[in-house]
């Protein structure tokens, strides 16, 4: 029996903890939340980066109430201190408003540079601007709003700081660290070439991000392009050692480069000769990537024009299903008048209707075999103008291409100088080969478009692309019998890239006019909304 009691009592403070604990959980809600609400609030208003001082005596209170409620305290003590820290939230919400206005230059400039890292590339700028930053919210909460100012206006001063040199640290710390090594190597004897052109887009790329850290397109290409020479500088310098060392020599170097570009040769399926040095093989192997790249492009097409075919033969069979389901029907029909002679006249109506109906279908049926010869002649009358015209052009003055019924023409010879939107003489030549080739497809719309690299600021790209493309309009315009209805100009500015950016061929390819030739049949029913498209982004430039 005393064994019996002892179990009991056991069990019944082993279960003790866990009920109260249970109870103490379903009394928080009520207890808290208004507390937690303030403290929500203040977390929303960023008050623990803008209000530190009353945010932090906020949470003293709050996390006094916590620890005494799990301990099971007494609710009053719990209530008081909940009470002094929702006054205090509620305290350093308001004043974290205030910081946001008052320092928001400060608060701009710490966004800044924390996104550029600041933190791991900057960090004594960083840490410095931190503690600026802190002092001036504590000012501010104290009412004290001119020394607030002063190290606010500090605090901005290290942010910038912190952000320009983490922003060099992440573009140019990699190069320089590269060019020393090259020094160590003495490139400045065996590759002064690379070595000075690794030194001097370094410092271009420099000079460009303390004028302006914000447009990093450019100063990031010429710190990649600055990290290449460096290599190149390093690798040129190993190799002259290894030269003078007499492990390799001249001739056994240049094999190597030889075998390399034979390799590309033997893809294409083209014999490389390096009789007088690499010139005629790197032809050789341009051109015949040139040869793979039309390749593609007549593919291309002939599968835009299958896809049609494809849908018109679909469309047919459709129809000739149809016509076979009525044939099935006019049989059943010439049984039940065979087996109801009596009811002749109803069936007799009936099988006219049926005839009727066949017959309308059957002319439908021909109607679609004439659309699709229609279809057929159109798309062999289409490839006969593109190829026309494919042939006007040399390779350096533009690339002709199709997607779909659209004819494309990239004016790859049509450069203008840089920032400048005028037509030079030595382009009118080149303009004539076009206007021969848009008066290949009359009655076509004619969008001609004006595309950038991304050097520069997106707006003014934008305006540089619209207003080369307007030169081109005009001189089409003043030089051949086009109506201004179908000829238009649209600029995209660099939101369109065809290459690569990071190469200076590529940013190159991308400075380009494009002239977009739509036949009729491709633009019904869309020209009115495009006009009134141009109209709009010629308004707001």
């Amino acid at each position: 029996m005393r064994q019996r009691i002892a179990a009991l009592v056991v069990v019944t403070l082993l279960t003790l903890p866990a009920s109260l604990q249970a109870g103490l959980t379903s009394m928080r809600g009520p207890l808290f939340e208004s507390t937690d609400d303030a403290r929500a609030r203040a977390e929303v208003l960023d008050a623990p980066l803008l209000a530190p001082a009353s945010y932090g005596e906020a949470v003293g209170y709050y996390d006094r109430a916590d620890s005494t409620f799990k301990r099971a305290g007494s609710i009053d003590s719990i209530r008081r201190s909940l009470s002094k820290a929702e006054a205090r939230f509620n305290k350093s919400a308001e004043a974290a408003k205030i910081a946001a206005v008052a320092f928001d230059a400060a608060i701009q400039a710490r966004k800044d540079a924390f996104a550029s890292e600041a933190p791991q590339y900057s960090a004594d700028s960083w840490y410095s601007g931190e503690s600026n930053f802190s002092e001036a919210t504590r000012r501010l909460e104290r009412g004290s709003i001119k020394f607030a100012q002063r190290y606010a206006s500090k605090a901005e001063s290290d942010y910038r700081e912190s952000e320009l040199s983490s922003i060099k640290a992440n573009y140019l710390s990699e190069t320089k660290e590269l060019l020393r090594l090259a020094e160590k190597l003495r490139a400045e004897r065996y590759a002064p070439m690379s070595l000075n052109n690794a030194r001097l887009l370094l410092e271009t790329a420099e000079s460009e991000l303390n004028v302006n850290r914000y447009d990093t397109d450019r100063p990031r290409l010429l710190a990649l392009d600055a990290k290449h020479n460096a290599l190149h500088a390093i690798y040129v310098s190993k190799l002259a050692r290894r030269v003078r060392d007499r492990a390799t020599n001249l001739e056994a170097v240049l094999l190597e480069w030889e075998g390399s570009i034979s390799r590309i040769g033997d893809v294409l399926n083209k014999p490389l000769y390096f009789d007088d040095g690499e010139k005629a093989a790197i032809e050789a192997v341009l051109a015949g990537i040139r040869e793979l790249q039309r390749n593609k492009d007549r593919i291309d097409q002939d599968l835009n024009d299958r896809e049609a075919q494809v849908a018109a033969l679909n469309n047919q069979i459709a129809k000739t299903q149809a016509m076979m389901a009525e044939l099935t029907a006019l049989q059943e029909e010439k049984q039940l008048m065979d087996q109801d002679l009596d009811d002749r006249d109803v069936q007799v109506s009936l099988l006219n209707a049926r005839l009727a109906k066949m017959q309308e279908l059957l002319g439908g049926g021909n109607q679609t075999i004439d659309e699709l010869e229609t279809l057929l002649e159109r798309q062999a009358r289409h490839r006969e103008r593109f190829a026309r015209v494919e042939n006007l052009f040399q390779p350096q003055q533009a690339a002709v291409f199709r997607q779909h019924d659209t004819v494309i023409i990239r004016m790859i010879g049509l450069n203008f100088d840089s920032g400048a939107a005028q037509l030079k003489t030595e382009h009118f030549a080149m303009l004539q080969i076009l206007e021969q080739a848009i008066s290949e497809f009359p009655e076509s719309q004619v969008i001609v478009e004006g595309h950038t690299d991304a050097f520069g600021s997106d707006a003014q790209n934008l305006e540089l692309s619209r207003s080369r493309a307007k030169s081109v309009v005009q001189h089409l315009l003043a030089s051949m019998p086009i109506s201004p209805i179908n000829l238009r100009s649209v600029g995209y500015g660099e939101s369109r890239p065809v290459a690569n950016n990071e190469t200076a061929e590529g940013r190159k390819r991308n400075r380009r006019i494009d002239v977009v030739i739509q036949p009729s049949w491709v633009t019904q029913g869309s020209v009115a909304s495009v006009q009134i498209d141009d109209m709009a982004l010629d308004a707001n430039p």
